[in-house]
Formats: C-alpha cells, sequence, structure tokens
C-alpha cells in the first residue's frame, strides 16, 4: 500500500483521495426482513434512505453493523481519517474519536462489528449504550444494547514508512484505539527502532474486516505486503486479549478482506490469492484452503446462514457452500460486492453499479434502489439487524459510496427470474 492507495483492492470501490468533494457515504436500509416485504410494483424500491452523514466529502463508507433498529454503527474514511459514526433510529451522531497521529496518511476504518453482553439464557443481557455527539449531547440508552464495538482498519505511517494496522474499541461512552498484536513469523517484528530496540508494535499489515463469531469472541482478518513477506492475516480477540491466529494456508500474494461464521468451530474468510478469490475455513483446530470455482476478481464478502450454508461475493462471481462444495450462484448482479444471508430463503446482494437483488430461495428478483440514487451509487457492505425474540431481523442495512458529478442514467427495471441459489 501506498499513501494514495486504498486498504484493499475491493473491486470498483471509489478511490476518496483521488476524487476530493466528488465522493460521499451513503447509506439505505430495508425496514422488516423476507422477500414479502418486495413491492408489488418493481419500479418501487422498498429501501429507505437516512439524513446524510455530517461528516462532509470526500467520505466513504466501508462496512456497516446493526445492533437494533436505533442502534447501527458504520464506518469508513473521511478526509485521509477514520470515520465512525452511529444512527440512533431518528439521526446520525459522530462520537469523538481518538485523536489522529500526525504522521498516518489515508487512514480509515474497513469494518466493524457488535458485541453483545448475553445472559445466562442466551439471550442479550440487560445494557445501556451512550455516546456523546459533537455537540456533546447525549443518545438515549438502549435497553439489551451491545457491551462494545469493536472497529478496524489500517494507515500508512509515513515515519517508519510501512503499513500499521488500526484496532478501536467502543465501550459505550467513548472510541479508544487498542494495541494490534505483533504477529509472530518474523517478517513482521524483527524492525528496530531508531535506538536499535526491538519495536513492539505492529506494523506491514492492514486490517480488512471483523466479526463476531459467537456470543462474545471476536475475529478480524486482513493481510501483510508482499515487499515484507505478507500475506494473509487472521487475529482472535478472547478474554480480552487479541491474538494472531496460526496456521494460515500460505498464499503467494493473499489477502483475507472478509470474515464470518456460526462458531468459534466454523469460522470463514474470503479475499483474493492475487486476483482470483480465495476461501480458507477454521474448524477449530486448523485451517483449511477450500476448492473454489475460478472467479476473476477478489472475493469481498461472506455470508454465514449455517454450518452447510455459507454465502460470498467478489466481482464477477457470487459462489454459495451447502456443506460439501462451492459452487457458483447465477445472479443478476453485474459486479457483486456485498452479500448478506437472513436465512436460506432472505438473500440480499448488492454490486458495483448500484444493482440489488433478493433471493427468496427459488428465484432472484432485481429491486430498484431509491430514486436519488438510480446507479449511482457502489454498495460496499451489507448487514441484518439482530433477531428479537422468536423474530425475523428487523432491518437490513446496505453502505456505500457515490460518486456525485456523475451522470444519472435512466433506471434499470429487470424482470423476475428464474435464476436458483441451489446446486
Amino acid at each position: 500500500m501506498t499513501p494514495a492507495d486504498d486498504l484493499s483492492p475491493r473491486p470498483d470501490r471509489p478511490p476518496a483521495d483521488r476524487w476530493p468533494g466528488e465522493v460521499e457515504g451513503v447509506a439505505m436500509f430495508l425496514a422488516g426482513a423476507g422477500g414479502e416485504r418486495l413491492p408489488a410494483d418493481r419500479r418501487a424500491s422498498p429501501w429507505r434512505l437516512p439524513p446524510p452523514l455530517p461528516a462532509g466529502r470526500p467520505c466513504v463508507l466501508l462496512d456497516v453493523a446493526a445492533a437494533s433498529p436505533e442502534e447501527v454503527w458504520v464506518v469508513g474514511r473521511t478526509h485521509g481519517r477514520p470515520l465512525a459514526a452511529c444512527w440512533n433510529g431518528a439521526s446520525w451522531t459522530m462520537p469523538l474519536a481518538p485523536p489522529p497521529a500526525a504522521a498516518l496518511i489515508g487512514a480509515g476504518l474497513e469494518g466493524v462489528t457488535v458485541v453483545r453482553a448475553v445472559s445466562g439464557d442466551g439471550d442479550p443481557a440487560p445494557g445501556m449504550s451512550r455516546f456523546a455527539g459533537e455537540e456533546g449531547r447525549e443518545a438515549s440508552p438502549h435497553p439489551g444494547g451491545p457491551a462494545e464495538v469493536i472497529a478496524v482498519g489500517g494507515a500508512y505511517d509515513r515515519l517508519i514508512g510501512t503499513e500499521i494496522p488500526l484496532i478501536w474499541q467502543w465501550d459505550g461512552a467513548e472510541w479508544t484505539q487498542v494495541p494490534a498484536p505483533v504477529l509472530p513469523d518474523g517478517s513482521l517484528s524483527g524492525r528496530r527502532g531508531p535506538a536499535g530496540e526491538d519495536r513492539d508494535t505492529a506494523e506491514d499489515y492492514v486490517l480488512t474486516d471483523v466479526a463476531t463469531v459467537g456470543s462474545a469472541e471476536v475475529w478480524a482478518v486482513g493481510h501483510g505486503f508482499p515487499a515484507r513477506g505478507g500475506g494473509p492475516v487472521a487475529l482472535r480477540r478472547r478474554d480480552g486479549r487479541w491474538r494472531p491466529v496460526a496456521g494460515l494456508p500460505r498464499v503467494a500474494q493473499g489477502k483475507l478482506l472478509a470474515v464470518g461464521g456460526t462458531s468459534p468451530q466454523d469460522v470463514w474468510a474470503v479475499g483474493a490469492a492475487d486476483r482470483t478469490g480465495l476461501v480458507v475455513h477454521y474448524d477449530g483446530g486448523s485451517w483449511r484452503r477450500m476448492r473454489v470455482p475460478v472467479t476473476r476478481f477478489p472475493l469481498t464478502d461472506v455470508a454465514a446462514v449455517a454450518p452447510d450454508d455459507v454465502w460470498c461475493a467478489g466481482g464477477d462471481a457470487v459462489l454459495r457452500w451447502n456443506g460439501r462444495r462451492w459452487f457458483r450462484v447465477e445472479v443478476p448482479v453485474a459486479s457483486a460486492n456485498t452479500v448478506t444471508a437472513l436465512s436460506a430463503t432472505d438473500v440480499w446482494v448488492g454490486g458495483a453499479r448500484g444493482d440489488l437483488a433478493h433471493y427468496d430461495g427459488h428465484r432472484w428478483v432485481c429491486v430498484a434502489a431509491p430514486e436519488d440514487l438510480h446507479d449511482t451509487a457502489v454498495w460496499c457492505a451489507s448487514t441484518a439487524g439482530r433477531p428479537h425474540r422468536g423474530g425475523m431481523p428487523t432491518a437490513v442495512w446496505m453502505v456505500g459510496s457515490r460518486r456525485l458529478n456523475r451522470p444519472r442514467a435512466a433506471p434499470r427495471h429487470c424482470r423476475f427470474t428464474s435464476w436458483s441459489g441451489k446446486g
């Protein structure tokens, strides 16, 4: 990575540093879940736009995590600095962030996850989540809200001439920056400081995604850089401490860009082997590189419904795991960046030209974006709100960016397709 580059090679990401003032982050949500909520008129959009973020331009949104309809977190980058904002059901608030280091260039957050406190019966424990806005106002408490939020990313440190990982932690009151671990492979821990001391801070890698797996276990993934013997990186946080996860397959020019799973014994990470798709799986004891259909682009998102039902997307491909093999799914989206699978019969895919499609277990349907966006948006990430007791998730969110000076094209209306997601 160089100071002007993006943190990862996700296809069609708007490079905000190269389009100053022309790119803004966009978010939208779908209240309720399931194909039964889609309008009969395919020209009408079921998606709703919240007010714009008060972040200014340029701004890109790169990930989203929903704890509830009244607590949705988005992260990204604005003016070369990390961005984190929270939707409280009515407006956006941008909590105070850790002070930026003067030596960092192109710093940004690429992944975010909500960690809940869980009671003995498996339900979220009662709790409060408060944050201070830019004017010092405090949002209303959210009973049963998250105990914490974790965001990850990276930056280029011009003083030491290398990339560094970023880990932020929100405790309900403020963001703090958490030290990332030094990787034990020697290539990242053998550098010496100005006085000759061994460095004890993480260098030469960035983090690209983070996910909560299980009740309180958090995983993050990323990559190093070929000039310093890089490759895929995976971290796990247990007992409040981040540690590298050993045993990742060695992949030439490999990068991990997204992570998800159903339990600590079923963790999936996807990314790139050079420029083609890469999928690895952790079964609680060891990693395995999975055989997947050849793709022309990296895989940039993964969503796990069950150990035998996992989806991933990237560029020209949407893939699905049925417990035995990965197979390609035909989807009416030209360039897929993100996938959210609420169940085997409720899957959303978003693309790099504003494309949106929904799968109901039998067929895919193209769905219109809100009128204000048309195809100017590049969807980068999506998430679903946590279910209430015995209920469906309350909302689906999708975030990305749009280039403001792009000529607006006429909306494209797709008909039903007969393409199936079954292999």
